[in-house]
């Protein structure tokens, strides 16, 4: 969707002319010999200065008055915009200015990365050379919202979504999707074969994004979406010799100071509150020297107060074994009970079952889930709930026998509430909400395209809607959508569902903040 920003017409205020000297750093030959009068009266009502947000059109239409009743196709008309910092190359050279418009009133898609700018419109006579120019401090915002990442004949991008439920204070004009961010931060470069997305917030600010492929990562500034590196090796201080990333996890932003990537099933660890840590991650984490093979989940538990772990692993080798990561250690312990290893309610009693792991995370407050599936009895499905908040007290909660589920055999994607005892699962092109102990219902419209992607919404200062909202990333071959789904917390009703269009085949989606 693409939001224009109109400028409503304003008396005609005459203003300041700006001179040949603009005080900034780059070589600009700027002058003024007044043929005109130029006023902006959205520039002039706010002093001097407007701001937009990145990828969005802008739309000016300046008041002019010419000198010695010229009329405007006397003249010709031109846009640039240049840093307010510009920085000198090798050689002392500055980036030169970037002209947006050759037309009296300006309509740009904004296509430089976030920061600080001039902008100025400058006015030049056919015949006479008269120059007359109007420049003002123009902002450019970074882009916050829900990001999904797709693909288009093998070229990926990043989109945005926003609306004033995902992004708190968003005004109207500011809702919508705002297309191509990636591509258009790093010169119409796309992306490829991207598996998941994941981010990082170091002390409340967010700093990276990361698209994780196959074999390696893109790693991308969160501000600009430019692109800062392709060189996976550089991430770790000894390269693991297969690159095989699985998922990434970083703390509450509040709190974090942990960061965790799965390579491998294997877990490397960034400890960011320990003096001297930079930016790479340790040699995978042993267990008698030996490395841990992990499956590929990592279970958040939200530091707050009380909590002394901050994730969950599960290690399918350890006899069904959760593992549980404390906040100021690197160190995994095994949660113990009564009676040994901790088994929630016996999950392989007496060898009865042989459970595989196909998903985890976190539930209601902090408490994680878990869904296996019983290679010994036709993959039977089943869903267990424990409490690792504290690493001295882990609790088992519940156990619940999922076989009766509407076409759990078939069930692909799975999230899980963390406000209620929720869960959703995808089959095909149908998502169902089941509420723990009740019976699923379907939530997607009928005749809905194959569910590709689903995740829950999380936003550390969105209280009213984080943990309310799901969204579904459907396809049909051709084209892209996003539902976006409000529910009840508790029960997993449905509240109301949004459609986003213009997409391609989405592969993952997570919020940026």
């Amino acid at each position: 969707m693409k939001k224009n920003f109109n400028i409503s017409y304003m008396p005609w205020v005459l203003v300041f002319l700006f001179t040949a000297c603009f005080d900034d750093k780059g070589n600009y030959d700027y002058n003024d010999l007044k043929d005109a009068v130029i006023d902006i009266p959205e520039v002039t009502a706010n002093g001097g200065k407007i701001s937009r947000d990145g990828y969005t059109e802008l739309t000016l239409t300046p008041d002019i008055k010419f000198n010695m009743e010229a009329k405007a196709e006397e003249f010709d008309f031109e846009w640039s915009i240049f840093s307010q910092a510009p920085k000198a190359d090798e050689n002392d050279k500055y980036e030169p200015k970037k002209v947006i418009g050759k037309e009296q009133n300006l309509s740009w898609i904004i296509d430089v990365v976030p920061g600080d700018y001039y902008l100025v419109l400058r006015i030049t006579h056919k015949e006479t050379k008269a120059v007359t120019d109007y420049k003002f401090e123009f902002s450019i915002n970074t882009i916050t919202g829900w990001i999904v990442y797709d693909e288009k004949d093998g070229e990926g991008d990043l989109h945005v979504i926003r609306d004033g439920d995902i992004i708190p204070n968003l005004s109207t004009e500011q809702t919508g999707v705002i297309y191509n961010c990636f591509s258009g931060s790093n010169g119409g470069e796309k992306l490829d074969g991207c598996k998941f997305l994941s981010w990082r917030n170091m002390d409340n600010n967010y700093d990276h994004i990361f698209v994780w492929k196959e074999d390696g990562v893109v790693k991308l500034n969160a501000k600009t979406y430019e692109m800062e590196t392709k060189d996976y090796a550089e991430m770790f201080f000894t390269s693991p010799s297969i690159y095989a990333p699985m998922c990434h996890y970083y703390e509450n932003p509040a709190y974090g100071k942990m960061e965790f990537l799965m390579n491998n099933n294997e877990l490397y660890i960034i400890r960011w509150m320990m003096m001297g840590q930079t930016e790479k991650f340790s040699m995978p984490l042993k267990v008698f020297g030996v490395a841990n093979k992990f499956a590929p989940f990592i279970a958040a538990i939200p530091s707050s107060s009380g909590n002394t772990n901050c994730a969950v692993l599960y290690d399918p080798a350890g006899n069904g074994g959760f593992r549980t990561i404390a906040n100021n250690s690197t160190s995994a312990g095994r949660p113990s009970v009564v009676g040994g290893t901790f088994n929630p309610l016996n999950m392989n009693e007496s060898g009865a079952l042989k459970l595989n792991l196909v998903a985890m995370g976190q539930g209601r407050d902090g408490t994680t889930c878990a869904l296996f599936k019983d290679e010994l009895n036709n993959n039977h499905p089943w869903l267990y709930t424990a409490d690792f908040r504290k690493a001295e007290n882990p609790l088992t909660l519940a156990k619940y026998d999922l076989g009766n589920l509407e076409n759990i055999d078939k069930a692909k994607l799975f999230v899980f509430g963390n406000r209620g005892d929720v869960m959703f699962y995808s089959v095909d092109n149908q998502v169902y909400a089941w509420s723990f102990g009740g019976s699923p219902k379907a939530i997607l419209p009928a005749g809905s395209s194959e569910v590709v992607a689903m995740k829950l919404y999380t936003h550390s200062n969105n209280e009213e809607y984080t943990g309310r909202i799901l969204f579904v990333a459907t396809y049909d071959g051709n084209k892209g959508m996003v539902y976006k789904i409000t529910f009840n917390e508790l029960n997993g009703t449905i509240i109301k569902t949004q459609e986003f269009q213009g997409f391609g085949k989405i592969v993952d989606m997570i919020i940026k903040e």
